[in-house]
């Protein structure tokens, strides 16, 4: 193709990056892990397209958080570039065509305004197109009428439309889809799955009919004739895609859909949050690669930035605290039932552990037990994984440093964990109310109340010694501070004093702003900045953080480092958030019933709700988390057409997901 006349955005005027984008420090204790980390991102984030190094900054920004950078290259790369992809006799990953994830990856980039993706995955779509034989000028159509494609059926076929749909209401107000909306995505998969199967899948199913044959004739003595009856055997198998198979493809596919949508959401919440520019030879490769009118298009979106930008998270509830706190309103938790996808225990339906010797069973565990600090507690989201075998295996060990794992170093250098639990769940309850995602809401109130009793002495070790009636009281301050921190959340500023810390405040102040107008993010980091600096200080002092000086920097620079390796990290992992209670609320997650060993669990374990009750969440939490994921009832309260107290099962119907 022809150099395009037309010229790539200047990134010049932008606000500058928040974090040092720079190559692996090889002066580190680590470096050769880091410094091979970020090579393998220089060729595995290329896509199979080009076989050449692609260095890059988002390998830079990784660089920043290396026990997230370590999870992200196999979670991710199964997620975005994965063509169909088998193991053990079954498909693993790649269930949706590539230039298909394509186009979600862009769409998502473009309803944003992210420039950092925007011009990415322009070349990535058009090169991944390009390779499966796709013209030019056909896929330049869909990136140019990408974010208006209810307007132009002529150019998306009716899969591409129905996933497009799916990924409009993820970007905007995930409760928007419908069931119908679902139902007719899950048809659209399983004709074209039918379409594909010939080309993808039928070989695995050939080689399982020839084996069987083969082995048939080992059985009876006769492996005279065993080759030719493999073969025969193989050729006797018709082209139908069997519907069993395609069922689980299409939930396999709808998984993939949401999680590639979710890490796209986090990555944009990244790149438009931190400001990461595009590299210096990306807009010489724009104009080789894309059409003119391509690059028009994306100049227009980036020069718009975060002018304009809005509805990128659900209506807003406004809870009524007072009433909530008196007791005038009570309102029980909905056990709502309805997932897009079955969801089956592996203890229940053993198949799963089998099918693929074990692989996707034994890799989830460390979901089972890491999710839970520890105990066995298998639910919806670890069902939901095994539908993606790959997934199953990579997503729980990316999580865990992204979200939850505490004080990590590595060879003398701290790698992870350098935000704090507490800060981690603040960010996560601000979140959820915001984006009022249901299951996401209901497990942090259990997560944020169980860090409380850690914080307040008495939850998981270490803890002073305390009497019996000194841990009832601080058990009951621990549990009406989670109530504070939850009614307060969306308007911290009017929670009762001590509530909240500064640092606290100013995380809030941010998280808010990176998940409603990432490009406004930047205008809230120096708050966030200085306060995180003084709760390092003040943390280092009282023993309870350890200061990173390697290799031997002053104090000022290593504090200066801390924080900007902290700003990183909260960027991923609010992002994370954000799209995982998106994908959540798509695909009407349920939250976990009781269960027993006597009806073929492996143990008895109480379901979310009865946890609830042995930790002591209030009344008042139980009611606000009800009332924000049900608008329908608050408003009915207030209208007087429904009195409190409502039942469980009456709030369950009209509650969402």
């Amino acid at each position: 193709m022809a150099t395009s006349p037309v010229v790539p955005l200047s990134q010049g005027g932008r606000p500058p990056c928040s974090i040092p984008i720079a190559d692996a420090d090889l002066k580190l204790g680590n470096a050769n892990w880091i410094k091979g980390l970020q090579v393998m991102t220089d060729w595995i984030w290329s896509g199979n397209l080009n076989p050449e190094a692609f260095p890059n900054n988002l390998g830079r920004y990784f660089l920043q958080v290396p026990a997230i950078f370590e999870q992200q290259l196999n979670y991710s790369t199964t997620l975005i570039f994965d063509e169909p992809s088998f193991r053990n006799g079954i498909q693993v990953s790649g269930f949706i065509y590539r230039p298909m994830r394509e186009l979600v990856t862009n769409y998502v980039g473009q309803r944003r305004r992210s420039w950092y993706t925007t011009t990415h995955h322009a070349i990535l779509g058009t090169l991944t197109a390009k390779k499966h034989g796709m013209p030019d000028d056909a896929f330049a159509d869909k990136l140019v009428y990408l974010t208006e494609y209810d307007k132009h059926p002529e150019t998306f076929s009716p899969l591409e439309m129905g996933i497009l749909k799916f990924c409009e209401a993820f970007v905007t107000n995930p409760k928007s889809w419908s069931d119908a909306d679902c139902e007719a995505l899950k048809a659209a998969f399983g004709v074209d799955n039918k379409r594909r199967y010939a080309d993808d899948g039928l070989w695995m199913t050939k080689l399982d009919a020839a084996r069987a044959a083969w082995r048939g004739c080992v059985a009876q003595g006769d492996l005279q004739h065993a080759a030719q009856n493999a073969a025969q055997a193989a050729a006797r198998v018709k082209p139908d895609l069997p519907d069993d198979v395609n069922e689980r493809m299409v939930n396999a596919q709808l998984v993939e859909l949401a999680f590639v949508a979710l890490q796209f959401i986090a990555l944009t919440d990244v790149f438009s949050g931190l400001n990461i520019y595009d590299e210096d030879f990306l807009a010489g490769t724009m104009t080789q690669l894309l059409q003119p009118r391509v690059i028009a298009h994306l100049n227009d979106l980036n020069r718009q930035g975060g002018t304009g930008l809005t509805g990128l998270v659900p209506p807003k509830v406004t809870l009524p605290i007072d009433d909530i706190r008196s007791g005038r309103i009570q309102v029980d938790s909905a056990p709502l039932k309805g997932a897009r996808v079955s969801l089956t225990s592996y203890e229940i339906d053993t198949a799963q552990a089998t099918r693929d010797k074990g692989l996707a069973v034994g890799g989830v565990q460390v979901g089972v037990w890491g999710w839970s600090f520890g105990s066995y507690f298998p639910g919806g989201l670890i069902y939901l994984m095994l539908k993606h075998p790959e997934l199953a295996r990579f997503e729980a060990p990316y999580s865990l440093p992204v979200l939850f794992n505490e004080d990590e170093w590595r060879n003398g250098t701290q790698t992870g964990g350098f935000v704090t639990r507490h800060v981690r769940e603040i960010s996560y309850m601000k979140i959820y109310t915001t984006t009022r995602s249901r299951y996401g809401l209901e497990h942090h109130t259990m997560i944020l109340s169980n860090l409380f009793l850690d914080e307040y002495g008495v939850g998981a070790p270490p803890n002073p010694p305390l009497t019996d009636p000194q841990k009832a009281a601080a058990h009951q301050r621990a549990m009406q501070h989670v109530e504070n921190v939850i009614l307060y959340a969306q308007n911290p500023g009017d929670a009762p004093a001590g509530t909240y810390t500064a640092l606290d405040l100013a995380v809030m102040d941010w998280v808010e702003a990176l998940i409603t107008l990432p490009q406004s993010a930047y205008l809230h980091e120096k708050q966030l900045r200085d306060a995180l600096d003084a709760s390092n200080k003040a943390e280092v002092a009282a023993g309870i953080r350890k200061l990173d000086t390697s290799p031997n920097l002053a104090d000022a620079t290593a504090y200066q480092r801390l924080v900007d390796h902290q700003v990183a990290e909260l960027a991923m992992l609010v992002g994370h958030m954000d799209g995982l209670g998106r994908a959540i609320t798509m695909l009407h997650l349920e939250s976990e019933d009781p269960v027993k060993v006597a009806d073929g669990y492996m143990t008895d374990r109480a379901g979310l709700f009865q946890i609830y009750d042995a930790i002591g969440v209030t009344k008042a939490v139980r009611t606000a988390n009800e009332l924000r994921l049900n608008p329908v009832l608050l408003e009915q309260l207030k209208a007087g057409t429904k009195t409190s107290p409502v039942s469980a099962q009456d709030a369950a119907k009209t509650g969402e997901f």
